[in-house]
């Protein structure tokens, strides 16, 4: 391409003048170093807010599980750490159904602060002695629980809670318990499906109810090998059952007020196919004890109560016979409480097993083979007699369930029902509170039952319910009118 002639480049040489090239570095370093030094002392003296606490864990649905105490941190002591929850399974509401007693055949302790390590003498020859951590104190105790007597029952705990909460406040009653299954709550080894659990524990909480579980049946895993699945029963190592009671009782502290460990273990219903050895079940309730102590030193621990009965080969040993195994085991060192199931089938609340007599009673057993099962005063002042003469007269005896049954139509097993009315069950359940009450050696007491005449009606569950489809039985509104 030919260039024009006369075409003379703009500037084609650069006149003199000032060179602002260095200047700009300069004053880009100079600036790079002023932003730097005010972002080190920004950085230096900047604290972030302080983390949301980690206690409390969302559960499936919303609800938390988080439990306060009353116990105070003693002063100079630092304050418990809450421990996150770890994490939960959905499952489906509880739905094994307890089995009520069968009819017989007659023939605190909190840990101790660490103590201070002892002062260290001057001399004059001797150097400063160097300071030491002072050592921190062991995990706080929830609020310590009211274990004297108290109106108590049973629930189902598939029932609605918030219709339970307000039959609960219309009787009077602040200790609810609930059996929980452990085969249901893990049924495979290390997964535990706590979340149904969480939200009950946490109404109830929230309520203000006090809450006493009794923990039974083994998953299939942990029994022995070769045992009749069939029957519920014991974990082969005592030490699988102490590891997820010890884990519930960490969880639900401050939740959780009583742990009944293991039900009716003289029977062969709840042994395996067999009556529990006393040995093995003091075993298995030291190791829970111990477990429970750990994780929550206020829980108190209940010795499972035996059934009532009388020695049957195979099928049931004496209750009182079990007792006195179970104390000469070393029951006393392993337990808070002693649990009892003082069922009263047709005889009166505070009738003397040895003398009582009823000509029109359809039901023969009380007054034709007698026992002290039979009674509900019988099988208290006979357990009471125990603990005396094991020297263990202060600890308490918890009726973890009692009560009548009433039915026109009642299943095999439960034929006395048919010759309790309404009425009498409403004024033994009175006369069984009231008479317990007064002796003064009985801790908090819970009826069998309140509402399994609405979750299942119609079974042998449901005769002994003071709730039905019909409405609240007479049971219901003398209870509710009882002064507590």
């Amino acid at each position: 391409m030919e260039r024009e002639p006369s075409f003379k480049p703009v500037n084609s040489r650069p006149t003199e003048g000032t060179n602002w090239l260095p200047i700009i570095l300069v004053g880009g370093l100079v600036l790079i170093v002023v932003c730097a030094a005010a972002f080190a002392l920004f950085a230096f003296f900047w604290q972030p807010d302080a983390p949301d606490d980690p206690g409390s864990v969302a559960t499936p649905g919303g609800a938390v599980v988080s439990f306060s105490t009353a116990t105070p941190t003693p002063e100079g002591a630092d304050p418990p750490t809450a421990n996150p929850l770890p994490p939960v399974t959905e499952v489906p509401p509880p739905t094994t159904v307890e089995q009520p007693t069968d009819t017989p055949i007659a023939a605190d302790n909190p840990n101790p602060p660490p103590t201070e390590p002892p002062p260290v003498e001057d001399t004059p020859d001797s150097p400063e002695p160097e300071p030491t951590d002072t050592p921190k104190p062991p995990p706080q105790p929830s609020a310590p629980v009211d274990d004297s007597f108290a109106y108590a029952i049973q629930v189902d705990p598939s029932g609605d809670p918030a219709e339970i909460i307000s039959h609960l406040n219309n009787l009077g009653i602040k200790w609810v318990k609930f059996q929980l299954p452990w085969k249901e709550t893990e049924p495979q080894q290390g997964i535990r499906n706590w979340g149904e659990w969480d939200r009950l524990i946490l109404a109830y909480h929230n309520a203000g109810f006090n809450i006493m579980l009794s923990i039974v049946k083994s998953p299939d895993w942990a029994r022995p090998a070769n045992t009749d699945l069939s029957q519920e029963g014991p974990p082969a190592d005592p030490s699988t059952y102490a590891m997820f009671v010890g884990e519930l009782a960490k969880r639900y502290k401050g939740g959780v007020q009583a742990i009944e460990v293991w039900n009716e273990q003289n029977l062969a219903r709840e042994g395996g196919g067999a009556p529990m050895p006393a040995g093995d079940y003091v075993a298995l309730l030291s190791a829970a004890h111990q477990a429970i102590n750990t994780a929550d030193p206020s829980i108190i621990v209940i010795s499972g109560a035996p059934t009532p009965a009388g020695d049957v080969p195979g099928a049931a040993i004496d209750d009182i016979t079990y007792l006195n195994q179970m104390y000469a085991a070393g029951l006393k060192n392993v337990s808070d409480a002693i649990g009892v199931h003082p069922s009263g089938y047709n005889c009166p609340a505070t009738a003397d097993w040895q003398t009582i007599t009823d000509p029109g009673a359809g039901f023969r057993g009380p007054y034709d083979n007698r026992h002290h099962s039979w009674c509900f005063r019988g099988t208290m002042e006979g357990y009471r007699n125990v603990l005396e003469a094991n020297g263990d007269s202060n600890k308490l005896l918890w009726p973890t369930e009692f009560g009548w049954a009433v039915s026109s139509t009642p299943e095999t097993g439960y034929e006395y029902a048919a010759d309790n009315t309404r009425e009498e069950q409403a004024q033994w359940i009175s006369e069984a509170y009231q008479q317990a009450g007064s002796w003064g050696w009985v801790g908090p007491m819970f009826l069998w039952n309140l509402n399994y005449g609405i979750t299942r009606p119609g079974s042998e569950q449901a005769a002994f319910s003071i709730l039905t489809p019909e409405g609240p039985t007479p049971a219901y509104n003398t209870l509710a009118g009882i002064p507590k």
